[in-house]
């Protein structure tokens, strides 16, 4: 899940869309359907069509803040943002890889510090997967083997070992180049059993394994490899988030996300049973060239298979409220947009919010939604976004 922008355009935002293929539709006003059911005492909420205006979520279309851009002094310049938050008090502190630093920014814009930095030195790493952002807005690091603590205003403030070979004994390994929950603990990958695979066929699956402070283990859902021989075939994506803390995950094809508490209790299972659609010809024409270019990851068929429906999922973030943001485009080869689905805490669809052009969403807040973007010379800006829930 590298989180560097690559595509370009430009940026606009709206509620109630409906993309099809590189066109944008009004969607009607007020005809969702949403039904809780239960499975075994786990509640499903099944969504169709889309809100009403007075039940749907707005996003800005302009940013009220954008830190970024060629001619930005050098620290707001970047290259490769791994990830960003936003403090209680309004500053913004940004991971940037390339020169593993964290850069502190005010409520404004303006360069506050920069902390980090490679090395092997106290406060220094020479590589970072992400942060995550801990109560009282401690930042920790995960630089592999170091977890590095700074406190809000970018002093170091400390870092412990982490054994890399113990957690990934027993044949587990990492699920993706960030393992880190919101909470500071790790998600690892362990084999299963060949009868838990069931419908995934030969796909490689896995069981998600938290791992707490003191070595505490929690098996939550499943992680299943991509199709090597399908095209729009992505795995698993997960993301973690809100207080109390959840875990969601979602496995392509199937617009299916499960939210999950820490403690390995499944909370809710979330639908949206039109929300995928048929590959356009332009989208399809450009992931097979795109999968022609790409070394073969496995046996796979000389053409690739072109599935029915469009994969749902291309990204996730899980907001403050416990809200769930499946990002579901651009797809392989396009270039020509960005789309979240909104859900709120108990599952339901809140709306579609579209961005031309790449964007990457780090975090939803109360009232905004922190992101990157590229602009035309596909240089990379990081942008608030003022978020109204209702």
């Amino acid at each position: 899940m590298k989180r560097k922008p690559h595509l370009t355009g430009a940026l606009v935002a709206t509620w109630l869309t409906v993309v099809t293929g590189c066109q944008t539709e009004s969607a009607p006003a007020s005809d969702l359907i949403h039904e809780t059911r239960d499975s075994a005492g786990i509640p499903i909420a099944e969504n169709t069509g889309f809100p009403s205006p007075e039940d749907s979520w707005v996003v800005d279309a302009e940013p009220f803040l954008s830190i970024g851009g060629a001619s930005a002094d050098p620290p707001a310049m970047f290259d490769n943002v791994i990830q960003a938050t936003r403090l209680s008090d309004g500053h913004i502190a940004i991971l940037e890889s390339e020169v593993a630093e964290l850069r502190y920014f005010d409520s404004g814009g303006r360069h506050l510090r920069t902390a980090g930095g490679r090395g092997e030195g106290p406060g220094e790493f020479e590589y970072a997967a992400t942060f995550v952002r801990l109560p009282g807005d401690t930042l920790l690091v995960d630089a592999g083997d170091r977890h590095l603590y700074f406190a809000p205003n970018g002093d170091y403030a400390g870092e412990k070992a982490i054994d890399l070979v113990g957690l990934l004994g027993r044949d587990r390994t990492a699920c993706g180049p960030i393992s880190l929950l919101a909470d500071g603990s790790l998600l690892l990958c362990e084999p299963v059993q060949p009868d838990v695979r069931g419908r995934w066929g030969s796909r490689r699956v896995a069981r998600l394994v938290r791992i707490a402070g003191g070595g505490t283990e929690q098996p939550l859902g499943l992680f299943v490899s991509p199709n090597g021989g399908v095209l729009f075939s992505f795995g698993t994506w997960f993301a973690s988030g809100g207080s109390p803390m959840s875990v969601a995950i979602v496995n392509n094809p199937e617009y299916s996300v499960e939210v999950w508490s820490p403690d390995g209790e499944l909370r809710r299972i979330i639908h949206r049973r039109d929300g995928r659609r048929p590959p356009t010809d332009q989208e399809v024409d450009a992931a097979l060239e795109m999968a022609m270019r790409l070394p073969p990851m496995g046996p796979s068929p000389p053409t690739p298979e072109t599935p029915d429906l469009v994969p749902a999922a291309f990204g996730l973030t899980v907001g403050t409220h416990g809200d769930v943001w499946v990002r579901r485009a651009p797809l392989p080869g396009m270039r020509d947009a960005t789309v979240f689905d909104a859900f709120d805490h108990e599952g339901r669809f809140r709306g579609q919010v579209r961005f031309d052009g790449y964007f990457w969403l780090y975090e939803v807040g109360d009232d905004y939604l922190l992101g990157a973007r590229l602009d035309e010379l596909d240089v990379p800006h990081i942008q608030l976004h003022r978020l109204r829930r209702e």
